[in-house]
């Protein structure tokens, strides 16, 4: 009789899916998960992940009650206490050793958790530190960059308009795996079934013949990390045989003719050698894009976390600028959220961009909306000086696995004065914490997706309550209350000191709003809610589908949201760029001086070769986890071992290697062994092995996990290799020697 159903967005990754929770309120279960059939946006579509809001609720694993550390073990306490031996430490080392001394890691998961990305942006404004690190920067960061200098806004992302292409290019992702990112559309099997349906044609470039190029017209098999010269070549054929047609935007896009002297070099025949690809076939997809009714080309992780990430963004961007696909239907657009990007939202300010301001103290890395790249904090952790990190907190994240060269951050971290972590587990990173703080489950949390809105390919929004009554604080709640005790003030003046600078904000950029209500009035209509959600009721009812505070009567406040079980679909995307544009002089420009600078270093680039006995280390997902997160679930990690090496076969004869054997993995940094599986499936001269595995730590409490075959894919990866005009660490492309063992 206790049994009821609640509707609710899974949280697991970017794609927003609609869910049909059942639940028991009396004992707190979850009976089951199943797809939300009247979600106008997913459809009823769901993944396995989507399982994970029970199997995480009922993991034995899962800490419970915060942690400290007595000597070298944990023992329970209260959450008090926890927080209390937390901020004292931290406010000491900030008082010795200054603002730097306190560095902060973002793991992923903060991105969909609403609590930790307000709670965050008041912790980062308030306990600033040129140390505070992002998983971005190990993901995205090299498109933030390119967007903010085509566009003016870090916030400005153009996103496939999928539903309605004639022709999809897809470079380095793997949708039917990943569910998407950058680009929020829940059901892209169904999609691009669509695509199909309608005549539509998907082409796929990936040196792996991975799911999504299964159900492509066709997949170019492109030598890792050379996309950069792919895209010139292709962007240099749409100039020699006159298929540059701009279109609408032509009256204010800059630098047409300069991009053509630019990419004359670079020739399909140039660059063949380079890439793995014909020369025809770069000329056939030049001519397919350019003369498609519409078109769009789109890239992910494959295409950013690599040497030159933040041109393959850039140049992304400008296939579809040339080919006339930008800012129209069926093109790269720019969605309409319902409440603007919380995450990587700075625009250039008096003609300066928000990257490059300053550089970090050790190797001169280019900060991006005020974070340093994630793979540097080590440097900072281990070298002496004025601003080295003496203390951290990781929130929701495993850099230990995760980041380059994961045992330099082990060691790193077990060097640190002082180390707090808030986090479901006692994992590989937070064994290193001197304080560990665990939050309430995902069920006893309200959610709204903070990440998602601004790349929505329809503009949607939804609302969940909290399932049960929260027995702790959730994330968002505890990294409050730990500002609040570092800074010695109570957590809801904090809190009010926050939404009022919020609220000053939003009026003093719109003129029209600040006429109508004051501040005081627009805090009292917001005051009505809770925590975070009267920071999105705020966000909402100034938003362009809001109610503005009454002046529009049929517009959007969260309490009709909340009205709302299945959410609200507000329609496509439409043509905007020329009204969000924040350039400088609000035109396009299409070559920015920091990516002539960058173009600069291509030509030896293009030159350089690789040992004949060297192969190229890429990643790969899997479906039923995000990288990481999940393998401590038995359910989501039981089956096949997923975490075996692919190897082509005649890279595999010439080793000597045969199916199922374990071979030695060894690259400048470290070495690991794995199982081989030969498959045609990878290009020649590539291998991939999946990111995240490697579980067995004495020092852990993760018995699911550790039972996990695989080994550590960062254990290869080079901390001192990234793209210098972002960043972003280099994951993809790993020169590697394999050998049997």
């Amino acid at each position: 009789m206790n049994n009821r159903k609640i509707t609710r967005l899974c949280p697991f990754c970017e794609a927003c899916c609609g869910l049909v929770v059942e639940v028991n309120s009396a004992s707190r279960q979850v009976i089951s998960i199943k797809g939300d059939k009247d979600n106008p946006f997913s459809k009823g579509f769901l993944c396995p992940k989507s399982q994970g809001l029970r199997l995480l609720e009922d993991d034995p694993d899962r800490l419970r009650r915060p942690l400290v550390r007595r000597g070298k073990d944990f023992v329970e306490t209260d959450i008090d206490s926890a927080l209390d031996e937390a901020a004292t430490a931290i406010r000491k080392t900030r008082e010795k050793c200054g603002n730097d001394a306190l560095g902060l890691y973002i793991g992923n998961p903060v991105a969909h958790n609403l609590g930790l990305v307000i709670y965050g942006g008041i912790f980062a404004l308030t306990l600033p530190s040129r140390n505070m690190g992002t998983a971005g920067s190990i993901d995205h960061i090299a498109k933030v960059v390119s967007s903010t200098e085509l566009f003016g806004s870090e916030a400005l992302i153009p996103v496939p308009d999928i539903d309605r292409t004639d022709y999809l290019l897809v470079i380095g992702a793997n949708p039917m795996v990943s569910n998407g990112s950058l680009v929020t559309a829940p059901g892209w099997p169904r999609r691009l079934e669509a695509l199909r349906a309608r005549g539509g044609k998907l082409v796929v470039i990936d040196p792996r013949r991975s799911e999504t190029a299964e159900v492509a017209d066709s997949h170019i098999a492109i030598q890792p990390g050379s996309d950069v010269f792919l895209l010139l070549a292709l962007v240099n054929v749409l100039y020699a045989e006159n298929l540059v047609s701009i279109g609408t935007l032509a009256d204010i896009t800059k630098g047409v003719d300069d991009l053509r002297n630019l990419v004359a070099p670079f020739s399909p025949a140039s660059v063949a050698e380079k890439t793995g690809v014909d020369a025809e076939v770069i000329h056939r997809l030049a001519r397919e894009i350019a003369k498609a009714k519409s078109a769009v080309a789109y890239g992910r992780i494959g295409t950013t976390a690599q040497k030159f990430g933040t041109l393959t963004s850039w140049l992304i961007d400008v296939v579809n600028i040339l080919t006339g696909n930008l800012d129209r239907e069926g093109g790269a657009m720019f969605p309409l959220p319902v409440t603007p990007a919380l995450i990587y939202n700075q625009t250039y300010v008096d003609g300066i961009a928000p990257n490059n301001r300053w550089r970090t103290r050790v190797k001169g890395l280019p900060e991006v909306s005020g974070f340093s790249p994630v793979a540097t904090l080590p440097d900072e952790i281990l070298t002496p000086g004025e601003g080295q990190i003496r203390a951290m907190l990781t929130l929701c994240g495993n850099p230990v696995r995760s980041s380059p060269n994961s045992a330099r951050y082990a060691e790193a971290l077990a060097s640190l004065d002082f180390m707090a972590s808030i986090d479901l587990y006692l994992n590989e990173t937070t064994r290193f914490a001197n304080v560990i703080l665990p939050p309430s489950g995902h069920l006893e949390q309200v959610h709204y997706p903070p990440f998602s809105p601004p790349y929505m390919v329809r503009s949607y929004a939804k609302w969940d309550g909290a399932a049960f009554p929260e027995e702790t604080p959730g994330d968002g709640e505890l990294l409050l209350r730990l500002n609040a005790r570092i800074l010695g003030i109570e957590p809801a003046a904090l809190e009010e000191q926050a939404l009022k600078g919020m609220i000053a904000q939003t009026l003093a950029a719109d003129a029209e709003l600040a006429e109508q209500i004051s501040p005081a009035d627009c805090f009292n209509a917001v005051a009505v809610h809770q925590g975070p959600a009267r920071f999105i009721d705020l966000l909402i009812r100034c938003g362009p589908f809001g109610d503005r505070f009454g002046a529009r009567a049929d517009g959007l406040t969260l309490t009709r949201l909340q009205e709302m079980p299945h959410g609200i679909d507000l329609g496509p995307m439409i043509p905007r760029l020329r009204e969000t544009i924040t350039t400088t002089d609000r035109f396009i420009q299409l070559v920015p001086p920091l990516m002539k600078q960058g173009l600069a270093s291509l030509r030896d680039e293009l030159t350089r070769q690789v040992s004949d006995s060297t192969l190229l280390l890429v990643g790969r997902r899997h479906l039923r986890s995000n990288n990481s997160w999940m393998h401590n679930i038995g359910a989501l990690a039981k089956g096949p071992d997923r975490s075996f090496l692919e190897i082509h076969p005649d890279d595999a004869r010439d080793r000597q290697i045969f199916d199922g054997a374990t071979v030695l993995i060894r690259s400048r940094k470290g070495q690991i062994q794995v199982t081989a599986r030969i498959t045609d499936r990878i290009k020649q001269g590539v291998i991939t092995l999946p990111h995240g595995h490697d579980h067995g730590d004495d020092s852990t409490r993760m018995s699911v996990a550790a039972k996990m075959p695989g080994a550590n894919f960062n254990a290869l990866t080079d901390e001192d290799e990234w793209d210098s005009l972002s960043g972003i660490a280099v994951l993809t492309g790993i020169p590697v020697e394999v050998a049997l063992q």
